[in-house]
């Protein structure tokens, strides 16, 4: 035996990784070993935020309570009997060489192969479902959501109802672009383990898809457990307001949108929302070669009530925040005004899915703007110095002077971007936001230029 020069942890041998530092611990299958339950005890996996007005939060698997060095850990082996199978001891040997490497496929085939020699044994079951949780996560680490998604999948295939595993599920079903898929295996690992941020997440989901009774929910479940829990509180409390706002709120689904307004509401409106928002999704979907798998919720408030739920300034006419929210005022006939407000916030829903929900307020408002073909302004000019973080300030300020300048600049800037690479490169730019890299590190990956560099020649152009 050895120790951790890290922690003090017991390990298996000199040389070998800490179950303290690493992913999920696995259990040798003779001999006694400190196990560690089948969770990453530290790891910050950016999430997406499931609301454009709502900052991205970081996914925190709950510390294991039979780690080593925590309350519970115990001392686990095999019966006598299991030396009558040395090459299982073998193979469960060099699987956790493996594993404690990193050699994540290495690793489960021998813990496969293992398992295939005594299929009863639950502690090589174990072993292999752990192997391929933490291959996961290495994998959603990585950016590869769907290869995650199936070894998530292999997992639970060992173990059906272990929490880490259904939670890392989920994570990338969310990640690939399937959140519909995350909602049973979410639902089902918190109600075995109720951690805080998985119930978030899944109130999240659960508010986008106007399910706002389940979320509601959970989030009191949340709170009767950690009754000071910002997040939640915030989000019970607007998810309650907005309730209250819709308390009599008729529904008409198609098959690409959810349109609610105030019973008996006003159909001819309804119609000519939905008719204009059919045309639109076929528009911009050619434009961004994307179209939602999800249906798209339209709330249509009284002008009095749009303010109240939203929040927003006086002089903004609709609002994208997860769900498009417009307040009927503006919806009077088919106009042009009509046609660009609509497109504006579909874009912006169609931009937060490609970069699950992670584009910055510059380049959402730029691409939103763009696809509602607003012209360019020619004598547009800034006086001072040009970046992107100065860009995203401009836009937040509440002088309406200063945020008009803002979505000017930003659709300049946009378009400049679409000039260098086209459509393809943008949408390659929203995907690696959607991955978690800050727009600093994404936007010179994908047009080659240090970021400084193109904020330079911007200020070139726009200041001279």
């Amino acid at each position: 035996m050895a120790t951790c020069p890290n922690c003090g942890s017991t390990l298996l041998s000199a040389g070998s990784r800490c179950a303290t530092c690493r992913p999920p611990a696995l259990r040798p299958a003779s001999g006694a070993f400190r196990g560690a339950a089948g969770v990453l005890s530290a790891v910050a996996l950016a999430l997406l935020a499931l609301s454009i007005a709502g900052p991205a939060f970081l996914w925190k698997p709950p510390a294991p309570a039979d780690q080593p060095g925590n309350p519970g850990t115990r001392l686990v082996g095999l019966p006598p009997s299991r030396a009558e199978l040395p090459e299982v001891s073998l193979l469960t040997e060099e699987g956790i060489r493996f594993y404690s490497a990193g050699q994540y496929p290495d690793a489960c085939q021998r813990f496969a192969d293992a398992m295939e020699r005594e299929r009863e044994n639950s502690i090589l079951r174990q072993n292999v479902a752990r192997c391929f949780e933490g291959w996961g996560w290495q994998s959603l680490r990585a950016g590869k959501a769907e290869e995650a998604r199936l070894l998530f999948g292999q997992g639970l295939q060992q173990e059906p109802e272990s929490s880490p595993l259904l939670t890392g599920f989920a994570l990338a079903a969310i990640h690939a672009g399937r959140p519909n898929e995350a909602l049973e295996p979410l639902e089902r690992a918190v109600n075995a383990s109720p951690d805080p941020e998985a119930t978030l997440l899944l109130a999240r989901l659960y508010d986008q898809r106007d399910r706002s009774d389940r979320a509601i929910a959970h989030l009191h479940r949340l709170l009767e457990r950690d009754p000071s829990h910002p997040e939640a509180t915030r989000l019970l409390d607007k998810l309650e307001r907005e309730r209250r706002a819709e308390a009599g709120y008729r529904k008409d689904e198609t098959a690409h949108f959810v349109v609610k307004d105030r019973e008996p509401g006003e159909p001819e409106i309804r119609r000519v929302v939905l008719g204009i928002l059919e045309e639109i999704r076929a528009a911009v979907g050619r434009e961004f070669n994307f179209l939602p798998s999800e249906k798209i919720t339209v709330i249509l408030y009284p002008d009095e009530r749009f303010q109240e739920v939203t929040g927003t300034h006086h002089w903004v006419s609709g609002i994208f925040d997860g769900k498009i929210r417009l307040p009927v005022g503006a919806l009077r006939g088919r106009t042009r005004a009509l046609e660009r407000l609509l497109t504006h916030e579909y874009t912006h829903a169609v931009v937060h899915v490609l970069s699950r929900g992670r584009a910055p307020r510059w380049l959402q408002e730029g691409l939103a703007q763009h696809a509602e073909r607003i012209p360019d302004d020619p004598d547009l000019h800034l006086s001072g110095g040009m970046t992107l973080a100065g860009l995203e300030a401009l836009l937040r300020d509440g002088d309406l002077a200063k945020a008009r300048m803002g979505y000017q600049v930003s659709l300049w800037v946009v378009r400049d971007l679409l000039q260098r690479g086209g459509m393809e490169r943008m949408r390659e730019l929203l995907a690696r936001l959607g991955k978690g890299e800050s727009a600093a590190a994404a936007v010179p990956r994908v047009y080659g230029l240090p970021l400084a560099e193109l904020e330079a020649q911007w200020h070139r152009i726009l200041g001279g």
